[in-house]
C-alpha cells in the first residue's frame, strides 16, 4: 500500500512540474483553458475590426497591424480593467503589452452574436468603454482563416441578389473580404439578438459590394447584397 501511495506522490509531483513547464514554454499555444486564453482565442475566431478614425490615431502613434495582432499572443489581460458583467454586452477586455519603453494598452469589444471583435486604444489612464453604436466605417485587420467561413443564404431572395456579382462562389466572397474588407458602422446594429452588419468588399475587377450578413452556425451568412439597380428576378418578389 506504501508503494502505490509513493507512486501517486511522484505521479503528482511529475504532473505539477510537467504544468509549470506547459505554462511556462508555451503560454497560450499549449494552455487554451487558462482564462486570459480562452478570452484571446475567442477574439482571434472574430473578424478583427477598428473603427477608420481611431487606426488613423493608432498608426500616428506607431502602432502598426502586426502590433495589434501581437497583443493576442502575448499581450497581458487586465480583467480587472475589463467590463465583463454577464449578460451585459459588449464585453470588454484590456489588454497590456509593452512596446519600447512604453505600455501599450487596448481594448477590445465582444458582442452577443456577432462576427466581429471592435478593437480601440486607451490613451493615458482612461478607462474600458463600451461602443453600442459607432459611426462611420471599420477597417479589417485580420479575418480568420476558414475554408468554410463565408455563406450565402440559400433562399430565392438571396439567391437572385446574389447573381448580381460577377463571382457568386462563397470563396471568392470570402477571399475578396480578408484582401479589401470593411464594415459600415453607422448602418450596422451589432446590439439586436441577431446582430446585422453591413459588409463592403470589392470584386476582382475594382467594383465596390455591399452586402448586409448575420452570424448564423459559426458562418458569416449574407442575407442581402445592394444594387444601384433592380436585378430582373427581382420583379417577382416586389409583387409579394
Amino acid at each position: 500500500m506504501l508503494n502505490i501511495w509513493k507512486r501517486f506522490s511522484y505521479y503528482g509531483i511529475g504532473f505539477v512540474i510537467g504544468l509549470i513547464f506547459v505554462i511556462f514554454f508555451f503560454q497560450n499555444r499549449g494552455c487554451a483553458w487558462l482564462p486570459a486564453n480562452r478570452v484571446k482565442n475567442t477574439i482571434l475566431d472574430k473578424v478583427l475590426v477598428v473603427p477608420e478614425d481611431e487606426w488613423q490615431r493608432m498608426q500616428e502613434i506607431g502602432l502598426k497591424k502586426e502590433d495589434v495582432l501581437s497583443f493576442l499572443n502575448d499581450g497581458k489581460v487586465l480583467f480587472k480593467s475589463s467590463l465583463k458583467d454577464m449578460n451585459v454586452y459588449p464585453k470588454v477586455y484590456v489588454f497590456e503589452k509593452k512596446k519600447r519603453n512604453d505600455n501599450i494598452r487596448l481594448q477590445f469589444s465582444l458582442y452577443d452574436d456577432s462576427f466581429i471583435a471592435l478593437v480601440h486604444h486607451l490613451e493615458g489612464e482612461s478607462e474600458a468603454q463600451r461602443y453600442e453604436q459607432l459611426e462611420g466605417h471599420g477597417v479589417f485587420l485580420r479575418v480568420p482563416r476558414d475554408s468554410a467561413l463565408v455563406f450565402v443564404d440559400p433562399s430565392k431572395f438571396t439567391q437572385c441578389k446574389a447573381s448580381g456579382l460577377d463571382y457568386p462562389d462563397k470563396e471568392n466572397i470570402e477571399k475578396q473580404l480578408a484582401r479589401t474588407g470593411s464594415i459600415n458602422l453607422g448602418k450596422s446594429n451589432l446590439m439586436l439578438p441577431k446582430a446585422e452588419h453591413h459588409l463592403l468588399f470589392e470584386e476582382i475587377g475594382g467594383r465596390k459590394i455591399e452586402g448586409k450578413a448575420i452570424w448564423f452556425e459559426s458562418r458569416i451568412t449574407f442575407k442581402d447584397f445592394f444594387w444601384d439597380e433592380p436585378l430582373p428576378c427581382e420583379e417577382s418578389f416586389s409583387n409579394l
